[in-house]
């Protein structure tokens, strides 16, 4: 995979995870240049990072959409990391991870409405992508 399949991989269950939550998000700008990651033996390769915020949801609201998001994620294949509603603001976050350095979490509180990770980490020899 090269960095910019590595983004459209990323993008495309991005933006399935805000279409669960509906709502004002901030904007994402995919065109921004990637960061370098290293890669194993020594290699450098590109990444990119998206997050984008919105408003709080309601308790049911969030319980609901961890739920959905958990399920996507086990479909995708990815390892979850989920953990319950805490302390006065509700602060509960859902995790998927896959191989690469891939990861995407959805973050729910009663301050407000995460998602953000990271692409792949993708070989880019030539270092177009950064």
């Amino acid at each position: 995979m090269d960095p910019e399949e590595a983004r459209t991989e990323y993008l495309e269950l991005f933006n399935k995870m805000q279409a669960i939550a509906p709502g004002d998000w901030t904007k994402v700008t995919p065109e921004a240049r990637g960061d370098v990651c290293h890669l194993p033996l020594g290699m450098e390769g590109t990444q990119f990072s998206f997050d984008s915020t919105q408003g709080a949801v309601s308790e049911d609201q969030a319980e609901a959409m961890h739920k959905t998001v958990k399920e996507v994620f086990e479909s995708k294949g990815l390892r979850v990391v989920q953990t319950q509603p805490s302390g006065a603001n509700r602060d509960q976050t859902t995790t998927g991870f896959g191989d690469g350095k891939f990861s995407l979490q959805l973050g729910t509180s009663s301050f407000g409405t995460t998602l953000g990770g990271n692409t792949r980490c993708a070989p880019d020899p030539e270092g177009k992508f950064r």
